[in-house]
């Protein structure tokens, strides 16, 4: 210890002699490990962080198949395994109309079985959670468990908030709870405001009226609805409770071949949440833990290289110590100690520089029209993981210059005499194989980052198939209202004869689903069976989406009709069912011919088939993402198709932002507890659709940037520091009669070697490495010529700048100076 506090304070007076040295060294640094330690946190709050539940580490999923809801009956089956857990629950999703009086809002709530809270070990702020008789008889028991921040924002924190009501879809619910601060349900990145007994989901979740008479859910083992979580009895581990609920598997298949045939239950440990979401985010973390790990292997060579410079000049002094006496291993112990220090300054640095990023990358959240809590936390891990960082950092670009220094060598040393090890007129010198390796994992970062810059670009100019523009979207479900299908078509008649009067309105239409709604709205797709051209047997029938829409709509979002004609409001019940098919359906099923007049049969799930006439054809246009390809899709008419939950588009003459208050108004007149729910307009779709593209241009753009800044004051550094170690020799030349442009040429040809080897490894690299990128790119090769190109020519002109300043240097070189003893 009293050695190394010596080393210490010798680094310190060291680094303090140079401060000049020491700043560029700490800033590179900083940045290599500030964007590290930024991923890290994304990585720490995806797969490491713990649910704010008791004992998380006790808590599996329970799924049916590999990553499949349950359904109540298999539920109740699970929750008698007393042998394997000590608690067994349930929930499923729903979203509430909250409120009365015209003041309504949408939130997202939970229907969770009576130990919902008593499994995870949450107890309530405020009063208390659901009792066990709360849980047994259908739609008896209307209480609620309200969030912290619900509390917050609709009580104003108010103490005597136990006992009072909510209206929940039109429905009184007593509260009888408030949750702890900072527990938003089981998963985190989607949070929830109330909480309801599983027992009222009739109340606040009526089946369509097309459903009534379905099977109850909750003896229905076909109806799979519900995510089950467990938390494993003291002793039982998961491997020996996925072997008991395998045996529980193979008696409900025997027991009912029906519904469980071949069952399968799947058990995940549950304390960092589910684990589709986190295998959704691996391949994305793994690609920026690797791009970010080649910007930190950049700044380590540059500071590497730092040091060969400083450990070079300091031969002589190192050739002394040796001479007197000093060991080899106690040199390279304190130069690991002054190369150490660097790093855990940098890391310093980089970890406040990773508080300003986490706060900007917080900022680039899609606005989503749904609750998404995106939250990194500089914990304990990032801490520890900073830490170590910085510690392997300084040991990987400290040891080499510190072996180096500490050679044997005193003779050399003190002559002054050059190192061959360490002669950067070498190609394969150290100093330049880092140089080399600086460039070749540049390109690497840089090439990622420009295909997805022209991924981006691409993207934007997709022709989407419908102009967005001055479109409005909200969207709304009348059966939480208890609508049945006669009102609901009345209200969305009355809405859009209201909003299609206001001032600025240019048309107005609903629709089932807005395009690129991605994000909000369920793929909508069904069997359709083409009269004539009926599948033979055993094939599958072709599944084709299909969205319920209103006369106009296709007016209101600018798509052409090719062919035929529109829905009128005499396509209603019983009249004759028609639909409208897009272009890439009429040339798939009938190729040179007319579809018009043509017959099939939409087979949608609870309603009977019926046969359709087609009556128009539409371009096509994109539906669920900008990325898609040419798909078949069709069209069939709202007052044939009446749906509870639909959406709006209203198109204005001017900023539809304008539009929103008046058109609530008209909603509030129909019905003051009927909330409008995703209000957006239709342009922030798109946006939402480019947000994974968008973000990945930035991230990569910051990142290749940084990594090309490093890499130019990697190749500047080594040139500059080969000039002032040749500067006798230039002196030489210039007495003997070489011309300024001689030594010009002479010291940049010697930089663009350097950088034109490490282009072509780092584009050979690029082109083997890239392909995992192929998923996130819009119409862009992960081959592009013109991004490859582009990219090497960029980092050769840098390089070039980059050597031209040392090497202008070395043309005023002045002979006399030059020949001059030290």
């Amino acid at each position: 210890m009293d050695n190394f506090l010596k080393d210490l304070r010798y680094a310190v007076r060291s680094l303090l002699k140079q401060p000049a040295f020491t700043l560029v060294a700490v800033l590179t640094l900083a940045l290599g490990i500030g964007i590290n330690t930024t991923v890290f946190s994304l990585a720490n709050s995806v797969f490491l962080r713990t649910l704010p539940v008791a004992s998380p580490q006790n808590l599996v999923w329970v799924f049916s198949g590999s990553d499949n809801p349950n359904s109540y009956p298999d539920y109740l089956d699970y929750r008698n395994q007393s042998d394997l857990f000590d608690g067994v629950l349930a929930y499923d999703w729903v979203p509430l109309n909250l409120g009365n009086d015209g003041h309504a809002e949408r939130v997202q709530g939970t229907l969770v079985s009576g130990n919902f809270f008593n499994v995870l070990g949450v107890n309530a702020q405020l009063g208390r959670t659901f009792l066990p008789e709360e849980d047994q008889t259908p739609d008896a028991s209307p209480v609620a468990v309200i969030s912290h921040s619900l509390w917050q924002r609709r009580f104003d924190k108010d103490q005597n908030v136990v006992g009072k009501t909510l209206a929940l879809n039109g429905h009184s619910f007593t509260i009888v709870g408030v949750a702890p601060e900072g527990f938003v349900g089981t998963e985190e990145a989607f949070p929830r405001e109330i909480w309801i007994p599983l027992t009222m989901q009739g109340t606040v979740r009526p089946a369509p009226a097309g459903l009534r008479n379905a099977p109850n859910p909750a003896s229905n083992r076909s109806a799979r609805t519900l995510t089950v979580m467990a938390r494993l009895k003291s002793g039982v581990t998961l491997r020996q409770a996925q072997a008991g609920m395998n045996v529980v598997a193979s008696r409900l298949s025997q027991s009912y071949p029906d519904t469980n045939n071949n069952f399968q239950i799947s058990l995940y440990s549950a304390g960092n949440g589910r684990p589709s979401f986190r295998t959704l985010l691996k391949p994305v973390t793994s690609v920026l833990l690797a791009v970010v790990g080649l910007v930190l292997l950049i700044a380590c060579a540059n500071v590497a290289n730092l040091l060969l410079a400083r450990a070079a000049k300091r031969r002589k002094e190192v050739a002394i110590r040796l001479a007197l006496g000093s060991t080899r291993s106690r040199l390279i112990r304190q130069l690991l100690t002054e190369s150490i220090l660097l790093a855990c300054l940098g890391g310093l640095a980089g970890l406040l520089l990773s508080v300003w990023l986490i706060n900007l990358l917080t900022s680039f959240k899609p606005s989503v029209p749904m609750p998404l809590n995106i939250e990194f936390h500089t914990d304990w891990r990032v801490l520890s993981f900073t830490l170590l960082l910085s510690i392997l950092t300084g040991v990987l670009f400290g040891l080499v210059p510190a072996l180096q220094a500490s050679k044997n060598e005193l003779v050399p040393a003190l002559k002054n005499s050059q190192d061959e090890f360490n002669n950067s007129r070498k190609i394969l010198s150290l100093r330049n194989a880092l140089v080399i390796g600086q460039v070749t994992l540049s390109i690497l970062v840089l090439v990622g980052a420009g295909l997805f810059l022209r991924s981006l670009n691409r993207a934007r100019a997709i022709n989407p198939g419908f102009d967005a523009e001055h479109v409005l979207t909200l969207s709304f479900n009348t059966s939480a209202q208890g609508y049945d299908a006669v009102k609901a078509a009345q209200f969305y008649q009355q809405l859009t004869g209201r909003v299609r009067a206001l001032p600025g309105v240019q048309n107005v239409s609903v629709a089932q689903s807005a395009p690129l709604s991605y994000f909000y709205a369920p793929a909508f797709s069904s069997p359709v069976v083409i009269e004539g051209r009926e599948p033979a047997a055993g094939e599958d029938l072709p599944v084709i989406g299909n969205n319920t829409i209103s006369p106009a709509f296709f007016q209101t979002l600018g798509i052409s009709l090719l062919n035929g004609r529109d829905f009128t409001d005499q396509d209603r019940e019983g009249s004759p069912r028609v639909v409208i098919v897009n272009e890439t359906l009429a040339r798939t099923f009938f190729p040179n011919e007319n579809p018009i007049g043509r017959r099939l049969r939409v087979m949608r799930r609870g309603n009977q088939a019926a046969t359709s006439e087609i009556v128009g054809v539409v371009r096509d246009s994109k539906y669920l993402s900008l990325g898609e390809g040419p798909t078949p899709y069709l069209f069939v008419p709202y007052l044939q198709n009446p749906q509870p939950a639909m959406a709006m588009q209203v198109r204005t003459s001017g900023n539809p932002k304008d539009a929103i208050a008046v058109v609530r108004r008209e909603v509030e007149a129909l019905d003051p507890n009927l909330p409008p729910f995703n209000v957006m307009l239709l342009t922030e779709n798109i946006d939402i659709s480019l947000f994974p593209a968008r973000l990945g241009a930035l991230l990569l753009g910051v990142f290749g940037l940084l990594a090309l800044s490093i890499a130019t004051i990697g190749i500047y550094g080594v040139i500059s520091y080969g000039v002032s170690e040749r500067t006798r020799e230039m002196g030489i030349r210039m007495a003997l009669g070489a011309r300024a442009g001689d030594v010009l040429r002479l010291v940049i040809s010697q930089g663009m070697w350097l950088a034109l080897i490490g282009v072509a490894l780092g584009s050979a690299l690029a082109l083997l490495s890239t392909r995992v990128m192929k998923s996130y790119l819009y119409d862009v090769s992960t081959t592009d010529p013109l991004t490859f190109g582009g990219i090497a020519l960029l980092l050769i002109g840098v390089a070039l700048l980059a050597c031209y300043i040392p090497a202008r240097r070395a043309t005023k070189v002045d002979p006399l100076v030059a020949l001059r003893y030290e």
